[in-house]
């Protein structure tokens, strides 16, 4: 099969054949008589659905048109499967009925008129020739003159064969034996997406819940009736071309017009998860209808007792450096961040796919509070987490660079004191991290540090309720070359 693009028609794809596909008539197979249909949703507004229909054929040529696909299909990715039938060639029809596009069909014919007789009500008959489509405000030529701005109504006597009510694929296929059959249709589309919202509620010091909420987004211009939806976590690499994308484009302007009619909430249930090559595939646990223009969100996992470690983590404000002058900072607060396994023995070991966790707890009168949220990267099992949520009120921070000491041009040692405050009533796991910019040799400090890269210093240290605690230590710093 060979596939040809055109930027100005609507050709889906076409197989070159000796002899000319004759002409047969069209069996109207309708969106809502779908025998099965499954649809995967990417991260990056797309889906790829596969519509399978049962049709009455007639042997030899037939003309199947499959009404109401979606309107962002990338038509060229379409594939028709039957047994026993040959797919001729494949147009897919997108200039829909509306008042212009029918007003622009009868361009130089002839229509009928209606005015309505102010006095007593009555509609006066006339007939006119349309002259210009006018961007919906027709001029018009009646027997008595033309007319640029007619105070009627327009009337047609049919409706253009060429203009759809629906998007519609129409296939020409050679059918070996008459009777009905399933064909699946299969094909790529743009406008559709899912993202993850995930609510973390703090339990204890130590645990935590943590519910995943899947929220579909459909905007392709069809409706999906009771599918097997599929979501798959990760990102596909697309193609773009002028092509491919002037229809598209198009599209998406109308779409922003156009408000989210409805939002649904599906059943919970157990999500079914598996590999799929460098992917992850959720299949979620019901069939569901994803209406055009509607949200619809699901249940996808309920954890409990989901342990977690929290972090104050602070990034030292002062600059070590040769040639950099004593410094200091007032106050510093520290980063709140939220430490997971995604592992069985914290009771994860879930692939988890990225989104938005927002974390709440209870006060002290029992009523629940929005802390703060952070999002999360596609996680697979096995990684860690950390999820900073804002910046603690009751922990603090003050340094100094006490004393600058030049040992050469190149050479400078920097004595350094930072005092920290923990004015809550809890015991905080502070994270202390100093930058150095040159090559440097830490000569002595008052509590032990780790060194984080080749540039960093770091302290982890217990700050006990309501205390303070000083860190001080002596670098020596030498100059890049």
């Amino acid at each position: 099969m060979q596939f040809k693009n055109a930027a100005a028609v609507a050709v889906l794809s076409s197989v070159l054949i000796q002899n000319p596909v004759q002409a047969a008539e069209e069996i109207l197979v309708e969106n809502n008589k779908n025998v099965d249909m499954v649809v995967s949703i990417y991260n990056n507004n797309l889906g790829f659905v596969r519509d399978t229909r049962n049709v009455a054929l007639g042997a030899g040529l037939n003309s199947i048109a499959f009404e109401g696909v979606a309107s962002q299909i990338k038509a060229e990715t379409a594939v028709l499967t039957g047994s026993g039938v040959n797919v001729l060639e494949q147009n897919y029809d997108y200039d829909l009925l509306t008042p212009n596009n029918i007003l622009e069909q009868f361009v130089g014919k002839e229509v009928k008129t209606v005015i309505q007789n102010p006095t007593t009500g009555e509609n006066i008959f006339d007939k006119a020739v349309v002259l210009n489509n006018n961007y919906g405000a027709p001029i018009l030529r009646f027997s008595y003159g033309v007319e640029a701005n007619f105070p009627g109504r327009v009337v047609y006597d049919k409706v253009p064969s060429s203009l759809r009510v629906k998007p519609t694929l129409v296939v020409n296929l050679n059918n070996a034996d008459a009777g009905s059959k399933n064909l699946e249709l299969a094909y790529l589309t743009n406008g559709i997406s899912w993202k993850a919202d995930y609510i973390a509620e703090i339990k204890s010091d130590e645990e935590l819940g943590l519910n995943t909420w899947i929220t579909l987004n459909n905007e392709t211009g069809a409706d999906y009736e009771n599918a097997t939806v599929q979501l798959v976590s990760g990102s596909v690499n697309q193609v773009y071309d002028a092509v491919n994308t002037v229809r598209p484009m198009l599209q998406m302007k109308m779409a922003r017009g156009a408000m989210m009619d409805g939002a649904a909430v599906m059943e919970t249930g157990s999500v079914e998860r598996a590999s799929l090559s460098d992917y992850y595939l959720y299949t979620l646990p019901h069939k569901t209808t994803i209406k055009d223009k509607q949200s619809k969100q699901v249940s996808m996992m309920n954890l409990e007792n989901v342990k977690y470690e929290k972090e104050y983590v602070m990034q030292s404000p002062l600059y070590i450096s040769v040639g950099a002058r004593s410094s200091d900072f007032e106050k510093s607060n520290p980063n709140v961040v939220f430490k997971l396994k995604n592992e069985k023995s914290a009771n994860l070991g879930e692939p988890l796919p990225g989104g938005v966790v927002r974390f709440y707890e209870k006060d002290a009168r029992q009523n629940l509070q929005f802390i703060g949220e952070s999002r999360i990267e596609q996680s697979a099992v096995g990684e860690k987490i950390d999820l900073t949520i804002g910046k603690a009120f009751d922990v603090f921070a003050k340094g100094k660079i006490v004393n600058i000491r030049s040992i050469s041009e190149n050479i400078s040692e920097f004595d350094v004191e930072v005092a920290f405050t923990n004015a809550s009533e809890k015991v905080k796991k502070i994270v202390f991290e100093q930058n150095i910019y040159d090559k440097w040799d830490l000569l002595k400090e008052s509590m032990k540090s780790e060194k984080k890269n080749s540039s960093t210093l770091k302290w982890r240290f217990d700050l006990p309720k309501n205390e303070k605690k000083v860190l001080t230590y002596t670098v020596r710093v030498t100059r890049n070359k």
